[in-house]
């Protein structure tokens, strides 16, 4: 899942209408799912955002798709990971994964000049593949807990967490800072243009593990939450490898032992003290 400056608008992008038909006549649960205390709430806003989907997101989406097909698609996407590029680097940095960021700064630099402004992902053909980072991995990476599970309109599945930490994100951006011509026109462009894009590049992945599902709802948020906790632990789970989350019983991943050594063998931030407080 997308971890850049459009994140906030991904999981809502990627609801497609057969989830939102599942969503309609799935029952809301009894009670709720650890880590879900508003789930009954969470449920409606999943329906409601999968209605909305379905009647507007989706075909905005496929006629995105139709008006920019073949290497037009791709260099409009390449330019869209090109923008995220300097997030992520910001939060490899405040991880302490100094090795890690050194790939979106050689990415963007060289994307940005020999690529045309993004437009040519010069650096992957290189071989420096793009991955995501955010604000709210970083909180989690210095044990923060996710707080309770929440499912927004526009937003899609987040956490107390993940939402306060896509605000950070947009803050860190430094085009959230530059000065140029019709920015504000230029920023909700740019949003739009990368919300579409996602929504057109994980809708197959996302349909392929939620149109089965017996309860799309609690099955997205099992990957969500899992994938998260991937990302915190070093790298992200790949959703074709996810188990069935149709069962709220579910257990969660276990976190990560401190002092574990992540994929990518830079270092783990300080794990929290054990006799401190448990984060909010």
């Amino acid at each position: 899942m997308r971890g850049s400056a459009f994140a906030a608008v991904v999981g809502a992008m990627v609801i497609s209408a057969a989830p939102a038909a599942h969503a309609a006549s799935a029952p809301a649960a009894a009670g709720h799912a650890p880590g879900d205390p508003w789930e009954r709430i969470n449920r409606v806003a999943f329906a409601f955002q999968g209605g909305l989907d379905r009647v507007i997101i989706r075909p905005a989406a496929h006629l995105f798709h139709a008006l920019s097909p073949g290497p037009v698609g791709k260099g409009v996407h390449n330019v869209v990971v090109n923008l995220s590029e300097p997030v992520a680097f910001f939060n490899d940095v405040l991880q302490l994964r100094f090795k890690r960021a050194g790939v979106p700064a050689v990415r963007f630099i060289t994307n940005s000049t020999i690529g045309i402004l993004g437009l040519f992902d010069v650096a992957g053909h290189s071989g420096l593949p793009h991955h995501d980072n955010e604000f709210g991995v970083t909180l989690g990476r210095y044990g923060a807990g996710p707080g309770p599970y929440m499912f927004v309109p526009l937003v899609g599945p987040t956490t107390v967490r993940d939402l306060i930490g896509s605000g950070v994100d947009l803050v860190i951006d430094p085009f959230h800072w530059v000065g140029y011509a019709n920015r504000p026109e230029i920023s909700t462009i740019r949003g739009l243009v990368g919300g579409l894009d996602t929504r057109v590049m994980t809708e197959a992945q996302l349909n392929a593990v939620l149109s089965d599902a017996t309860d799309p709802y609690a099955t997205l948020r099992s990957v969500y939450l899992q994938n998260k906790q991937g990302e915190i632990e070093g790298g992200g789970v790949p959703v074709e490898s996810l188990p069935s989350f149709d069962d709220p019983a579910t257990p969660p991943p276990a976190p990560a032992t401190a002092g574990a050594t992540p994929i990518d063998g830079d270092a783990v931030p300080p794990a929290p003290v054990p006799d401190a407080p448990p984060a909010s």
